[in-house]
């Protein structure tokens, strides 16, 4: 392959989100500024603490709502041991019922990267993370409540983008992480695909357009990490084509993409070296613009350096440009050597 030294785009890392191997915001983003300067394209805060198992804890706050009652239990240790809640009857659930915190972090970690003297700007902005609302509304309420809930989610979450739009302004990208889009793709008969993906992808962009003009976003298609166990594995590189295509199509006006990222592989899995799988791939050559950068969610620090050398000229052969870098999801389901593991492998790969 091309060496990065020619003329050919420099590849850039990213972070998906959380980082288990900082106990907080403040080492998180000292880190990037110090260690990757050059190298990342946006920031994260790292998803530090109870974070880092992305809408676990804002799911567990939902128990002390007087206005809900717990119809499940669970640890969360994988997707059958969840907690459940549902309204009491005769009441309605309002979107100050849901604790979402999202501008809350968000203002911390553009006070700390302040207070360090590296602010965030336009050009290197802090990704905030963002659930979908159809995710939450799920994970949250169960697949019977999702029509009733997923509506009041998104008018939660409008006020949350708000007020990170006002703290942050054009020195934040949103990144909108949708999981039970890519695995519902996945999982329906490959004739439906395409339709389902179009339907989904109507859904996934209502809280962006729901978000004040000009807010900068991406997307993280996800396959599920939680106990670093996917949801669903891809048959091939066709889900992703055809929800990634639909997305670019339904995109908002006045919000603009700035980067799809893609899985190639979920949880403690490394992503295939057959290159069947990445064929599909061609099919996004015209479908995203030179302007909205794809992410390849490929980088594993199980999987042997030549393989995934392998699984990265595949991809690029197959979309026909460079990629940005990354693991198929956040490393706060990893312990913190295995996070470090996965960094070094992601690195690495920048200047294959």
């Amino acid at each position: 392959m091309e060496n990065a030294s020619t003329t050919a785009p420099q590849r850039y890392l990213h972070l998906v989100g959380s980082l288990s191997q900082f106990p907080d915001a403040e080492r998180a983003l000292a880190w990037q500024v110090e260690e990757l300067s050059g190298r990342l394209r946006r920031l994260t805060g790292g998803e530090t603490g109870d974070r880092s198992r992305w809408v676990v804890s804002t799911v567990q706050r939902l128990a002390q709502r007087p206005e809900l009652r717990r119809t499940r239990s669970g640890d969360w240790a994988d997707y059958d041991d969840v907690d459940r809640f549902a309204v009491r009857r005769g009441l309605r659930l309002r979107p100050e019922h849901l604790d979402l915190r999202i501008a809350e972090h968000a203002e911390q970690e553009l006070r700390v990267l302040a207070a360090s003297g590296h602010p965030a700007t336009p050009g290197l902005p802090l990704q905030v993370g963002v659930p979908g609302h159809l995710d939450l509304a799920l994970f949250a309420f169960g697949p019977a409540a999702v029509p009733r809930t997923a509506g009041v989610v998104r008018r939660a979450l409008r006020r949350e983008l708000s007020r990170v739009a006002a703290a942050g302004g054009s020195s934040v990208v949103l990144q909108l992480e949708v999981p039970v889009e890519l695995v519902a793709v996945t999982a329906a008969p490959a004739p439906l695909r395409p339709a389902l993906a179009r339907v989904l992808a109507r859904q996934v962009v209502r809280p962006v357009a729901d978000a004040p003009a000009g807010t900068r976003w991406g997307v993280h298609l996800c396959l599920g990490d939680l106990g670093h166990r996917a949801l669903r594995q891809l048959p091939d590189a066709a889900p992703l084509v055809q929800l990634t295509a639909a997305l670019v199509r339904a995109r908002p006006a006045g919000r603009p993409l700035e980067f799809v990222h893609l899985p190639f592989s979920g949880g403690d899995a490394p992503p295939p070296v057959d290159p069947a799988f990445y064929a599909p791939l061609r099919a996004l050559r015209d479908a995203v613009p030179a302007d909205v950068r794809v992410v390849a969610g490929l980088a594993h620090e199980e999987q042997a350096p030549a393989e995934q050398d392998r699984v990265l000229a595949l991809v690029e052969d197959a979309l026909g440009r460079r990629v940005d870098v990354a693991t198929s999801c956040g490393l706060g389901r990893r312990s913190p050597a295995a996070a470090e593991a996965a960094v070094r492998a992601s690195t690495r790969l920048l200047d294959v």
